[in-house]
């Protein structure tokens, strides 16, 4: 090991303590924070912790901001009261029959269409403009598996959208959740989004797809339809990103920035059948991201690094990656200056001898991460479980979709089993419970990941044939 490579670690060692980290664990996922829920009185007070943090570091607030705080435009949807779906002859009601996904209130008649799985192919044989569009849920020989139903159900309808379509209505046939289920989640309960965007095309899940009018409109493509929604309502949600920026030392990267970014929200308070407590502290999920991101604010502020570095912490994650949706089309700095995103979030953690980093044989930073992870005793693990989508389920996605390369440090993490089901999203997800031990080894492998990305002379880039690499030509082009 060189002698600079040994003091790093030795002063990274010195600067985040145990005392250090379990301070901020301690406040962020305090009975009295009651799980940090977006637009609660809750996450201002965090809100307003971060922003001390950063001050008290030195972080400077952005010139286009008046303070710290990036504030961040949100809605409450409510979903609608009453729905009826016409095809062809055969009439389907709202709650009983189907589920709306997006759309808001809504009241169309014209031509129904069916367009198979719905994808590019399929739509390319069909002129959809003006109709509305049903398909089989999911995609084609993946339809008997819930995550790539629901995974595909964005994509799907924004296909649709450009296409030209006024809407999509899937044939939800998963035996796995009983519609009831669906009911609930989608009909009694509301949805936040940003207020900035519009109602996107309705989207509809439909249980009957063994209706004779369902199969009469498979076998002549084209029927007559209706739909009408009402009692949809929205109510403005305020929020906010807590954003800091560490100028870097070098006169020429200081130009470029190392994003390090941690969603600081969780999912509040809830009762849940006969469980006594109902306060999900997300003290995993996701004040152990955050706390990196001080560890790593904290470390550099005391060790100035070559290139600049953007502290972001994300509100609503949980709510569908909000915070950093909005904050992809409101930057505080340009985009392209923006050369690598480094977050961190995870469900929390079943191996203690390693972190597991999705995305990480992604891009052309793999060796430092290694590196930064084998200086504290642990391995650099890729993503166990790419059936879960875990790279598209944290705030890094839109930064990568921009091009951006974007990845995720979470914690030790082989598969979904029963020790994480047992704190992801639960009440026992509390301070008490964490390994301090392995935390304290996992914090300082993050801080010296990040040192290594804000020092190189070259940035790291997409390996080539990423699924992003195109935008990120597009972005960087000269």
């Amino acid at each position: 090991m060189l002698p600079a490579q040994k003091k790093t670690i030795q002063e990274i060692t010195r600067l985040i303590t145990r005392d250090e980290v379990e301070a901020h664990l301690l406040f962020l996922a305090a009975d009295e924070m009651r799980g940090r829920d977006t637009g609660s009185p809750e996450i201002d007070i965090a809100a307003n912790y971060l922003a001390t943090e950063f001050k008290r570091l030195g972080l400077k607030k952005p010139e286009v901001l008046q303070s710290y705080f990036q504030p961040v435009n949100l809605v409450n949807r409510f979903p609608a009261q009453t729905g009826k779906l016409t095809i062809g002859q055969e009439e389907f009601l709202f709650k009983e029959h189907f589920v709306q996904l997006e759309g808001g209130n809504f009241t169309w008649q014209g031509e129904v269409i069916f367009a198979g799985y719905a994808s590019e192919e399929d739509l390319q044989k069909l002129d959809v403009k003006g109709k509305m569009v049903v398909a089989f849920a999911g995609q084609k020989d993946s339809e008997s598996n819930p995550m790539a139903v629901f995974m595909a159900a964005g994509e799907k309808r924004n296909r649709v959208i450009a296409a030209g379509g006024v809407g999509l209505i899937e044939l939800f046939a998963l035996p796995q959740i009983p519609w009831p289920v669906l009911v609930n989640y989608f009909a009694n309960n509301s949805s936040m989004t940003l207020g900035t965007e519009q109602e996107k095309a309705v989207h509809l899940w439909l249980r009957s797809a063994d209706a004779e009018s369902v199969k009469k409109l498979k076998e002549s493509a084209s029927l007559p339809g209706k739909l009408v929604i009402d009692g949809a309502r929205v109510v403005p949600v305020m929020a906010k990103n807590v954003v800091g920026i560490l100028e870097g030392s070098d006169p020429k990267l200081k130009s470029e920035y190392l994003v390090v970014s941690a969603h600081y929200d969780h999912v509040g308070v809830s009762k849940r059948g006969n469980q006594a407590d109902s306060i999900f502290n997300g003290a995993r999920d996701n004040a152990i991201g955050v706390t990196g991101l001080l560890a790593t604010a904290r470390y550099l502020s005391f060790h100035k690094p070559r290139r600049s570095v953007l502290f972001i912490a994300f509100t609503a994650e949980e709510k569908g990656l909000l915070g950093s949706r909005y904050y992809a089309q409101h930057p505080v700095i340009p985009m392209r200056q923006c050369v690598f995103n480094f977050n961190c979030d995870g469900a929390g953690y079943n191996n203690k001898t390693m972190a597991t980093i999705i995305g990480m044989e992604r891009t052309s930073a793999e060796n430092d991460l290694i590196k930064a992870c084998e200086a504290f005793g642990l391995k650099a693990a890729v993503d166990p479980v790419p059936q879960q989508n875990l790279f598209e389920r944290s705030d890094n996605l839109n930064f990568a979709r921009l091009g951006v390369p974007a990845i995720t440090f979470a914690p030790g993490l082989t598969d979904f089993d029963a020790e994480i089901n047992k704190y992801y999203h639960q009440p026992a997800d509390e301070v008490a419970s964490l390994d301090f031990d392995y935390l304290i080894k996992y914090f300082r492998a993050y801080v010296y990941a990040n040192v290594l990305l804000a020092n190189a002379t070259v940035a790291p880039v997409w390996k080539a044939g990423d699924k992003f690499e195109a935008a990120a030509k597009n972005l960087y082009k000269p």
